[in-house]
């Protein structure tokens, strides 16, 4: 019996993708640009006013809410490898999970498990003092929930990764978890909780249905009227 034929091809990139990656890549942009002057102006903080979009805890307790949202679209100016994984994850799985999901919810998805994310972050903060005053950000917990959705939506199915190794989505999901926990447990940091926590809700979403397909739109035929003695003139067509 002949073993089926697994070939490797790169997803498309859908243009919804493609807009927000620019987003992260353009803020990133500005971010290496502040830090290079803050390097010369001997600024104390590398990330200027970006600091007021970063994740921490207790600001979070004293009122400053708009972290939860704001703490995924700041990266690491310092180097490319975070805004890199960042546009990657966009247009590996991204693409694919909107076209199983739709635009609409994927960018919900994407939404709700930053906020998720950052809750638990502040949680465990209030738990374990060390994290209390340390900063999390980058979208961290939101690339990881698609890309564990888009393991387990793929289930038994086996893909090639770039011609390598061929894997089925479910042994993917649980790879990728064991790199998310073992980096938890050795960074011991809060960005490892959002990316934990991300993974976790991508296995929850990715075993849930696809968007359904819209029906197609039938013309209903037209309604005649039955009167005493036969068809009406006016139902009969011109």
């Amino acid at each position: 019996m002949n073993e089926p034929n697994i070939q490797f091809a790169l997803p498309n990139f859908s243009r919804s993708m493609k807009t927000l990656g620019v987003l992260f890549v353009g803020v990133w942009l500005v971010e290496s640009l502040v830090n290079r002057s803050a390097a010369v102006d001997t600024t104390p903080d590398p990330l200027g006013p970006f600091t007021a979009l970063v994740l921490i805890p207790s600001r979070v307790a004293h009122g400053e809410v708009w972290r939860l949202v704001t703490h995924p679209f700041v990266h690491d100016p310092a180097g490319v490898q975070s805004v890199f994984w960042t546009v990657i994850t966009l247009w590996f799985f991204g693409g694919v999970m909107e076209t199983r999901w739709g635009l609409r919810r994927v960018l919900t998805a994407m939404a709700v498990t930053s906020v998720v994310s950052a809750l638990a972050v502040v949680v465990v903060g209030a738990i374990y003092t060390p994290f209390w005053t340390q900063r999390a950000y980058s979208p961290a917990a939101a690339t990881t929930m698609l890309a564990a959705a888009w393991g387990m939506s793929e289930g038994t199915r086996a893909t090639s990764f770039l011609g390598i190794v061929s894997l089925t989505g479910r042994q993917f999901t649980a790879i990728f978890g064991v790199m998310i926990a073992v980096g938890f447990f050795f960074s011991q940091s809060p960005g490892s909780v959002l990316a934990l926590v991300g993974l976790l809700v991508g296995a929850v979403l990715g075993n849930g249905p696809a968007r359904r397909a819209s029906r197609p739109r039938t013309e209903s035929a037209p309604k005649l009227r039955v009167i005493k003695g036969g068809i009406d003139s006016r139902d009969l067509p011109n």
